[in-house]
């Protein structure tokens, strides 16, 4: 099996490199490095079925695959922010390079969206290129399954694990970093707001069944099925990294205090028999366990 992972340095792509290579698959890594660290791909580099290709995903390449996962886009808000320019050209243009490429080898492709799609974000958000450019992407993929190009589109909740960079500006990393090293965990409203927060290995099961299922239709939604409240995210990081940072209020209003819906993985169960397993006290842990490596410098 030929597969191409866009964004394959990244958090995710990067751990999904991994999984593809253990399963005999012969992978193809396409990342600029943008916003991901060749770190994390760095040990995969010595496999004979890896090969990573330093491009943008929208420039002009070809390789004949089997797959083609799409995680080509900064994902992290500090990330989106600083680069929304390159953000919204990896959504729209890359995801329509990679659908053509889909399209002329016959391939089937797996386009990894976002939840926030859903959500109301205005021009002018820190957050509007980020979301706009996934619109448009999803939009891309639903026109190009009308011709016939084989394309499924997954959408993701808070997503967490190993290889996210320890100044990643989501919060489960920030918090896991910030307790590590003695600092104050900071809230912002009053910390009750909730939301839910899923371990990378749960989400890989998830993708990789998606991608190998004969499900045309689509989008699927993946995320752990329960919430928890930011200041209870706060005392678990704590708990698994034996810190005494202090926990504070930021002072910033309370409106933000909304709470996230809950994942809808009604589907992934009854159509993939997808459930995540691993607890959030479980994945901390071994997040934490991963960024006191890199505090370390053996990371």
């Amino acid at each position: 099996m030929r597969i191409l992972v866009a964004g394959g340095a990244g958090f995710i792509g990067s751990n999904l490199c991994s999984r593809l290579l253990g399963e005999d698959a012969e992978v193809y890594c396409v990342d600029n490095l943008l916003t991901a660290s060749e770190r994390n791909i760095r040990h995969l580099e010595m496999s004979p079925g890896f090969r990573l290709l330093r491009v943008n995903v929208q420039d002009i390449f070809d390789i004949e695959v089997d797959q083609i996962y799409n995680l080509a886009s900064p994902a992290a808000p500090g990330d989106y922010k600083a680069h929304p320019g390159e953000t919204m050209a990896a959504n729209v243009a890359g995801t329509e390079r990679l659908l053509r490429m889909a399209m002329k080898y016959g391939a089937r492709m797996l386009h990894v969206s976002t939840i926030r799609v859903l959500e109301d974000v205005p021009e002018g958000s820190p957050h509007f290129a980020y979301v706009k450019g996934k619109r448009k992407a999803e939009m891309l993929c639903r026109e190009y399954h009308d011709k016939g190009t084989n394309v499924i589109i997954a959408r993701l909740y808070n997503t967490y694990g190993p290889n996210m960079s320890k100044t990643d500006s989501r919060v489960v990393p920030q918090f896991v970093m910030r307790a590590l090293r003695g600092e104050p965990l900071m809230l912002v409203g009053n910390g009750e707001q909730r939301d839910s927060f899923c371990y990378i290995d749960d989400i890989l099961d998830g993708l990789i069944a998606y991608m190998n299922s004969d499900i045309e239709s689509g989008p699927m939604e993946f995320g752990y099925p329960e919430t928890v409240s930011i200041r209870e995210l706060a005392e678990l990081a704590k708990r698994v990294t034996n810190s005494d940072s202090p926990i504070m209020l930021n002072g910033q209003d309370t409106a933000v205090n909304a709470d996230r819906p809950v994942p809808d993985i009604r589907e992934a169960k009854a159509r993939l028999g997808w459930n995540p397993r691993i607890t959030l006290e479980t994945g901390l842990l071994r997040l934490a366990e991963y960024h006191n490596g890199l505090l370390r410098g053996t990371g």
